[in-house]
C-alpha cells in the first residue's frame, strides 16, 4: 500500500499519510483528506487516483500549479516510487514500498509457514521448540507466560511486550504477563491494534505506527511513541484466548514479515497451551464436583445432577423452593465426657466409626448428609433426590442407626439423641467448584434441632408433622408439647418405639 510523507517549509517533522482508497485529495479545506495549514496551498491543490496500471496525480486547479519533479504538470501523471510533488511550500515524497503498511498472516496461511523452514531462522525455531517442550511440563503457568514473552522479546529485539488474555465474565483483555516489571502495562498498548487482530483472527504488522495516518487517533501510540509493532491473537479453535503483543519504541527499525510470522506461530503456540490449561482445570473442576456430590447425594441422584450441571451449569446455584423435605439431626450423647476419658485416637477412630455408618445408612434410604456437627451430624431426605416416603425413610434410618449403637457402635459404648421434622425449606448451593456445599434453609431444620436437643437417651422425637406424613405403620407414641425457640406455638412431639 503506497503512501505521502510530507513536510512544512523549515519543519523536521515528517507526516506520513497511507493511501488507503482509491481517490485521496489535498488542499487547504478541510474537507480534503490531507488538510494543509499553508497559505502557499491552493483550498483543493490536487488529487491521486488509483487506476488499473498505478497511481496517478492530477492537479485540481491550483493557484501555482502542482509540481511533479520540479516539472508543472497537466493532465494526469503515473506516480512512481520516490517521486517528489511539490504544493505551494509543501513537498511530498509518494513512496510505494510499503514502508508504512499493516501486513496480516491469516489462519490459513499457517501451515504454509509451518513447512517453510526459508520463513525463519534457526534462533526463532529453537524458541519454538523451547517453549513447546516446556509447555508440556509447566506447573507455575504466571512464570511460564512470562519467561515465553522474554525470549520472544529478546529473540525480535522488540523493546515491550506481552501475553494478554480475554476475561470470561467481562470479555475485555488483562495483562497475564510482560517482559519487564513495571512497564506501561495494557495502558501502554494499542487498542486499535489489539482489536483489529483479534477482529481478523490474523498476525498484525504494523510499520511506522506513529506517522500512520490510520491511527492518528490513538493517543497510546502517540503518547508511547510506538514505531512498529506486532500483535497476533491467541485463538484456537473457535475460541479467542487473548492475543500476544510486541513493539519497537526507540528502535526505529520496524519489524519485518519474519518477525510476523515467529509471533504468528508463538501466539498458536501460546493459545494451544491455554486450551490445555482449561481442559485440565475443567476435568479437576467436574472431578471435584462429582467427588462432592457423592458424599451428600445419594448414588441414584448423581448422574441426573452431573448431566444438569454439564448442561446448564448455571442452575447449580439457582435457589430452589422444596414444598416437603424432612430433617434429621443426631448426635452422641455426653461426648465431652467421652473426650475426657478416652484418649484422642480412640475418640477419632469411634467419630470415624460413627460417621461412616450413618452415612451409609442414610444414604441406603434415599437421604443425603447435609453436614457433619463435630459429634452429630444433619440428614435430609426430600432434596435434592424426593420420595413419596421420605419421613419413612428418616425414621428407618434412624432405628438403623441406633440399633448399630446398641450393638457396640464399634467397640465403644456411646447413645445418641434423634430428633426429626417435616417441612418446606429452600435449598441452595454454596461454595465454588473446589468446594461445594448444599445447605437447606427452613423452619422445619431449626424444630429438628430442638427436638434431638430434648430427646432422651437413645431416643428418636418427631414432630407431628413427620408423624402425619408417615406411610408405614411405625409405632409412635404422643410425648407432649415442647417449647421451640423462634415458634410462636409449641410443637407435639411424638416418640419413635421399636
Amino acid at each position: 500500500m503506497p503512501s505521502l510523507s510530507y513536510k512544512y517549509k523549515g519543519s523536521q517533522y515528517e507526516t506520513i499519510y497511507v493511501i488507503d482508497k482509491d481517490s485521496v485529495s489535498a488542499g487547504r479545506l478541510p474537507s480534503n483528506d490531507i488538510s494543509l495549514l499553508d497559505v502557499s496551498v491552493s483550498r483543493n491543490h490536487f488529487v491521486i487516483k488509483r487506476e488499473q496500471d498505478g497511481y496517478y496525480l492530477y492537479d485540481n486547479g491550483s493557484s501555482n500549479g502542482t509540481i511533479l519533479n520540479n516539472r508543472k504538470i497537466g493532465d494526469g501523471t503515473k506516480l512512481h516510487d520516490q517521486d517528489q510533488i511539490t504544493a505551494g511550500s509543501v513537498v511530498f515524497v509518494f513512496k510505494d514500498d510499503e514502508l508504512t503498511t499493516i501486513k496480516e498472516v491469516p489462519a490459513k496461511e499457517l501451515d504454509s509457514i509451518a513447512v517453510s523452514p526459508s520463513l525463519l531462522n534457526n534462533v526463532y525455531f529453537d524458541i519454538i521448540f523451547s517453549v513447546a517442550r516446556e509447555s508440556i511440563y509447566a506447573t507455575d503457568h504466571t512464570g511460564f507466560y512470562s519467561n515465553t514473552i522474554k525470549l520472544i522479546c529478546d529473540a525480535i529485539k522488540a523493546e515491550y511486550g506481552a501475553v494478554l488474555f480475554t476475561d470470561e465474565k467481562t470479555g475485555e483483555l488483562v495483562l497475564k504477563a510482560a517482559n519487564y516489571e513495571n512497564g506501561p502495562g495494557i495502558r501502554g498498548i494499542s487498542s486499535a491494534i489489539l482489536n483489529r487482530s483479534i477482529k481478523n483472527r490474523a498476525g498484525l504488522l504494523v510499520k511506522n505506527a506513529v506517522e500512520d495516518n490510520r491511527f492518528a487517533g490513538d493517543r497510546t501510540i502517540q503518547n508511547m511513541g510506538i514505531n512498529s509493532a506486532l500483535c497476533a491473537p491467541l485463538w484456537e479453535k473457535e475460541y479467542i484466548y487473548g492475543a500476544l503483543y510486541a513493539d519497537r519504541r526507540l528502535n526505529q527499525t520496524p519489524f519485518n514479515e519474519e518477525h510476523l510470522h515467529f509471533v504468528t506461530i508463538m501466539a498458536n503456540l501460546l493459545a494451544l497451551n491455554v486450551a490445555h490449561e482449561r481442559l485440565t482445570q475443567k476435568i479437576i473442576d467436574e472431578k471435584n464436583i462429582t467427588d462432592q456430590i457423592k458424599r451428600f447425594v445419594p448414588i441414584e441422584a448423581v448422574s441426573s445432577l452431573l448431566d444438569m450441571i454439564k448442561n446448564n451449569p448455571s442452575e447449580m446455584w439457582n435457589v430452589q423452593a422444596v414444598e416437603r423435605t424432612t430433617v434429621m439431626f443426631a448426635d452422641i450423647v455426653g461426648f465431652t465426657s467421652l473426650t475426657e476419658k478416652n484418649e484422642p485416637e480412640a475418640i477419632a477412630k469411634l467419630l470415624r466409626a460413627f460417621f461412616e455408618q450413618a452415612t451409609s445408612i442414610v444414604l441406603s434410604n434415599g437421604g443425603s448428609i447435609n453436614k457433619f456437627l463435630g459429634d452429630g451430624f444433619m440428614a435430609v431426605f426430600g432434596t435434592p433426590l424426593s420420595h413419596p416416603d421420605d419421613p419413612d425413610r428418616a425414621i428407618r434410618s434412624a432405628i438403623k442407626l441406633l440399633e448399630w449403637v446398641k450393638a457396640g457402635a464399634g467397640g465403644m459404648a456411646i447413645s445418641l439423641r434423634i430428633g426429626i421434622d417435616t417441612g418446606p425449606v429452600t435449598g441452595i448451593m454454596v461454595g465454588s467448584p473446589q468446594r461445594l456445599e448444599y445447605t437447606i434453609i427452613g423452619n422445619c431444620v431449626n424444630v429438628s434441632s430442638r427436638l434431638q436437643a430434648r430427646a432422651d437417651t437413645n431416643q428418636i422425637l418427631i414432630s407431628s408433622e413427620t408423624n402425619g406424613f408417615l406411610q408405614s405403620p411405625f409405632n409412635t407414641k404422643l410425648v407432649g408439647e415442647i417449647t421451640v425457640k423462634g415458634k410462636e406455638n409449641p410443637v407435639r412431639a411424638y416418640q419413635v418405639i421399636f
